[in-house]
């Protein structure tokens, strides 16, 4: 329902906005030739028709200058909801949706470029027990803190997401190897085991990741997710603190 609404508050803006450049194109145009027939007309009217045209060219510098500025409103509302659609309303990280589209925008370059990329599947080790003992806005705080880590550490080109609660997804694209994946899980767990400094003290965190690559591990966004997923879940027995790569592909059976 919220996006729902959302997508019609924007779907109303953009065509607000459309009328609007419109209507300001239209003042423009009225306003060249008007400019354009007082220049021509100067030495051959009378003073009075003069002032009327100096008037009404006034006027529409008035009209265009206003519908300018309502243009620039409707763009700056219609930003903000389009960045409220696609964001997390805590950390501001890209939200899944908005993952999602660039995941599939990634893997469409990748397979063009004839590319890897990797998807990172991190979830905070025992997070409940933060929220348990400190309070859910002491756990709200370490999630923005792990988000600005997370993006602290990977390239402008990569996108980190709050993928819901206490998990984040990493796109990492253009990769040239596996290996160049793990190394960036190690990055981020190191990242994300600097103690976390909050209103009432600090928190001591760690992370699972699991790793799914582009095109070994899957070939859409869906498939990826859910294999890097099962990596994570691969490597909580460890206690924590630890990245595994994607699960074996099964062998097919062949029918006997």
């Amino acid at each position: 329902m919220i996006e729902s609404t959302l997508d019609r508050k924007i779907a109303a803006a953009t065509r607000t906005l459309g009328l609007l450049e419109s209507e300001a194109s239209r003042l423009r145009s009225e306003l060249a030739l008007l400019r354009d027939t007082l220049t021509n007309e100067t030495q051959s009217i009378s003073v009075s028709r003069s002032a009327q045209l100096m008037e009404a060219n006034e006027h529409l510098v008035l009209a265009a200058l206003h519908s300018d500025h309502v243009a620039e409103t409707a763009v700056s509302e219609l930003f903000g909801l389009t960045n409220t659609h696609q964001r997390d309303g805590l950390t501001n990280l890209p939200n899944r949706a908005l993952m999602l589209d660039r995941m599939d925008h990634a893997i469409d370059m990748a397979k063009r470029g004839g590319m890897r990329l990797a998807v990172l599947f991190i979830d905070l080790d025992q997070f409940k027990k933060i929220n348990d003992t400190h309070g859910h806005m002491i756990g709200d705080e370490v999630l923005q803190l792990v988000a600005q880590r997370l993006k602290a550490v990977v390239r402008e080109s990569d996108t980190v997401s709050r993928f819901g609660g206490d998990e984040f997804l990493v796109l990492l694209t253009e990769i040239s190897h596996a290996s160049d994946a793990a190394l960036a899980a190690v990055n981020l767990l190191a990242a994300v085991a600097v103690p976390c400094e909050v209103t009432n003290g600090t928190v001591q965190l760690s992370a699972s990741i699991g790793i799914s690559v582009y095109p070994d591990d899957g070939a859409d966004a869906e498939t990826l997710i859910h294999r890097a997923d099962e990596a994570m879940y691969c490597a909580k027995p460890q206690g924590g603190g630890g990245f595994e790569h994607g699960l074996p592909v099964p062998p097919k059976v062949s029918a006997q």
